[in-house]
């Protein structure tokens, strides 16, 4: 936020001094940009930096992940990649394609989870994404990427057949999520 105070005027000492004798106003300092030819400020050739849309960051991060609103405008050109969608049984989900599960050790499930690891890491690009523009997502947008991913994982789990298949993929879920989860807290729900 930019604070403009009105500027001060200085009485005059004594009224006999005239208004010619006052120093001229100081043109504002315009910082030229030496590595062009041009020559034209350098905050004029630069775009103006997108913030986050105002309101629920949680509301905002979910629509992302589902594809109800497009990645910004410069996302591929800042993070390096265009997220894509699939569509899953409980709904579209946009997807890193470079994300992975990244399970330590590769134990457990990793495979099976993998498409909702590819969208929690979607999420967590977005708050990376917008911390670089110098506008980061409230701790909501963490939380919603991580409830997310919870919820992928479970619904992958109670779709398996067979009781046990469930118990397993459950057990699995509720394991990577808290995990994914405490690391947010360490974090500070912040970008990781």
């Amino acid at each position: 936020m930019i604070i403009r105070n009105t500027p001060v005027r200085q009485p005059l000492t004594s009224g006999t001094e005239s208004t010619a004798a006052r120093p001229a106003p100081t043109a504002r300092n315009v910082v030229k940009d030496s590595f062009s030819s041009g020559g034209a400020a350098a905050a004029q050739r630069t775009g103006a930096v997108t913030g986050a849309p105002p309101g629920d960051h949680g509301k905002l991060m979910s629509e992302y992940l589902t594809g109800a609103r497009p990645p910004p405008a410069d996302f591929e050109q800042v993070m390096g990649y265009k997220p894509y969608a699939i569509q899953t049984p409980h709904g579209q989900r946009m997807q890193d394609p470079l994300g992975y599960a990244s399970v330590p050790g590769k134990i457990g499930p990793d495979k099976e989870f993998d498409p909702a690891a590819k969208t929690h890491d979607y999420g967590y690009d977005l708050l990376r994404y917008y911390d670089r523009k110098g506008t980061p997502l409230k701790p909501e947008a963490r939380k919603a990427a991580d409830a997310q991913f919870r919820k992928d994982m479970f619904d992958y789990a109670n779709d398996q057949k067979g009781t046990m298949a469930k118990f397993k993929y459950r057990a699995w879920a509720q394991i990577y999520a808290t995990a994914v989860e405490l690391n947010s807290r360490v974090q500070g729900y912040g970008p990781p």
